[in-house]
């Protein structure tokens, strides 16, 4: 379709359509090309190219996909600080572009349900507070996540305010979400170095290191996650000679609130590097043992 406010050049709706409601299954956002920009002209963008499949719901219909590409509002574009309604407004809070499971209300035509007509004022009105929550979400899980993330999200994201009651549970469920996530590329580079190791002929770590190897980095994550962070001084460095998963095993003491905790690091040597006598790193304390840790950079 043409026009970015829908299937004709007008705001209201067709008459005779069906209410519906469209949740992107798909969908990727572009700027259109730069009409006269090999002229030299300056281009000022009116409106977003969008690629999308739609999973189309109408009440008392069987729901159905939809796949089209169609001109469509500027805010479109997910970026830190966006647009507002009109082309011309900007939005200072942040802003996430087309969210899924919030969707687009419109209507569609009752004989051709390729025929989508979407509402794009009425959509920007109820992604505005989808947003706001998304900040808030988003600011407190990178809080808990570590230092440089949380600043990073904090700077960029200044607006966001604090947690509403019925947050919280957002703010887990994003969380684990990503710890997940990054278990399932741990998994993926893993089994690609095992891939690699075996075309070199490296013999693989005896059976049972690797998934308990898999199993202290979970843990590493969890502790991160719910434990208390505090500052450590690492006092002591030694390398006993064992391997373990055929990495070496490095000997750790951390001075931490003024009592020392031994950690046994076995997730390579490029990253034991970081921990050199005398340096003061970021520490993370199991809530359930305070002799359990996961210290950070």
């Amino acid at each position: 379709m043409g026009f970015e406010l829908g299937a004709g050049p007008l705001r209201r709706a067709p008459r005779g359509w069906l209410p519906a409601r469209a949740f992107p299954l798909r969908h990727s956002v572009y700027s259109h090309p730069d009409v006269g920009a090999d002229r030299g002209e300056t281009v000022i963008e009116t409106s977003a190219g969008l690629t999308v499949v739609w999973r189309v719901e109408v009440e008392g219909r069987a729901p159905y996909e939809l796949e089209e590409e169609r001109s469509a509002p500027m805010w479109l574009h997910s970026n830190s600080l966006g647009s507002g309604n009109r082309w011309y407004k900007v939005r200072v809070r942040p802003q996430y572009g087309l969210m899924p499971d919030v969707g687009v209300p419109g209507v569609v035509d009752p004989g051709d349900p390729a025929r989508l007509w979407i509402d794009w004022d009425a959509a920007y009105a109820e992604h505005v507070p989808a947003w706001e929550v998304e900040a808030r979400v988003r600011r407190e899980a990178a809080r808990r996540s570590g230092a440089l993330e949380g600043t990073l999200e904090r700077l960029g994201n200044p607006l966001a305010g604090k947690l509403r009651p019925g947050e919280e549970a957002l703010v887990e469920e994003r969380i684990a979400r990503e710890a997940a996530r990054a278990r399932e590329q741990q998994e993926h580079y893993a089994e690609l170095n095992r891939q690699r190791n075996a075309e070199k002929g490296i013999v693989p770590a005896p059976a049972g290191e690797g998934t308990e190897l898999m199993r202290l980095i979970e843990e590493q994550t969890r502790i991160q996650q719910v434990g208390r962070k505090t500052r450590a001084k690492v006092v002591a460095r030694s390398e006993p000679g064992r391997t373990f998963a055929n990495v070496p095993v490095v000997e750790l003491t951390f001075e931490i609130e003024g009592r020392q905790v031994r950690f046994e690091h076995v997730y390579g040597p490029r990253h034991a590097k970081r921990y050199q006598p005398g340096k003061e790193v970021d520490v993370w304390i199991d809530p359930a043992d305070p002799d359990t840790i996961s210290p950070g950079r």
